[in-house]
């Protein structure tokens, strides 16, 4: 297969050269090298659907250190963020759904304020920032999350389907849970108390490995509460590029109403006071 060749006419914008993988060859192998694709083959990486928020790419790669030595193999995992393909079908869905419905006139201009800059917007709120980074799931809502009962009577959850995962914000998984999975009078009532357990259980962990992270890396309760906010308006724009699950169902498109209601109200849904400008350069 030549490195023009797709496995399917949907993905005919992956734009994936062969300059590009030859970058990514010389930052694996070092400065000095001279790596030289040979051949390549790109197919998806997951299943059509399963992936909201990013292309996964499984690449097959044929490629030599140096021009005149052997050709070598390696295969590669490409994760393409962010992408908003997904976001851009399911808003005028979800405009279409608001308009229908009186009293959500300002939620709706909110979000179409919005809709030119979701892409730099939810590149933004992904990316890592200090003093706190750490790997986040990405994809975490209550499908995800398998509980049992053990034997004792306690019940414990594994976390499913790690595709996703991200060198992130901590708040963008608890933000994620939080608006796609809690019913509105839970999420309204006790999202400081699992703000507070979230933030126990962190600092705890860190602790262990010999960490405090509100004197060493000078990040407080205060501080998780202003990230939490921020990575809720990631989190929408996820369930956004996946509306279509909502809507249909009287109780979630009341859910739906609900969020969407709360973080206008907390100004969430005014982005420019949510995601931070970069510094202008003198």
């Amino acid at each position: 297969m030549s490195d023009s060749e797709e496995t399917d006419v949907s993905y005919a914008d992956w734009n994936i050269s062969r300059d590009w993988l030859e970058g990514v060859l010389q930052e694996y192998l070092g400065k000095d090298s001279q790596p030289e694709v040979v051949e390549f083959t790109i197919r998806p990486g997951c299943n059509s659907g399963e992936s909201v928020l990013s292309d996964i790419l499984a690449i097959g790669l044929e490629y030599r250190r140096a021009p005149q030595q052997a050709a070598e193999q390696i295969n590669l995992i490409v994760k393409r963020l962010p992408q908003d393909p997904y976001i851009e079908r399911g808003l005028p869905q979800l405009a279409r759904f608001l308009e229908r419905r009186p009293g959500l006139e300002a939620v709706l201009e909110a979000l179409l304020a919005l809709r030119p800059r979701t892409k730099e917007v939810i590149a933004n709120l992904l990316a890592p920032e200090d003093p706190l980074a750490l790997i986040t799931h990405t994809d975490f809502w209550c499908n995800n999350l398998l509980f049992r009962a053990n034997d004792d009577g306690a019940c414990e959850c594994a976390i499913l389907d790690w595709q996703m995962v991200t060198y992130s914000r901590p708040t963008n998984d608890v933000a994620l849970l939080v608006v796609s999975s809690l019913p509105t009078e839970l999420r309204r009532r006790h999202t400081s108390a699992l703000l507070d357990g979230y933030w126990n259980s962190l600092t705890g962990s860190c602790s262990t490995l010999g960490l405090d992270v509100s004197s060493q890396l000078n990040y407080t309760r205060s501080d998780l509460d202003r990230d939490y906010r921020r990575s809720t308006l990631l989190a929408l724009l996820l369930c956004i590029g996946s509306v279509d699950v909502a809507l249909g169902d009287p109780m979630t498109e009341q859910r739906l109403i609900d969020v969407l209601e709360d973080l206008q109200n907390e100004g969430v849904l005014a982005f420019k006071d949510v995601v931070e400008q970069p510094q202008q350069q003198t």
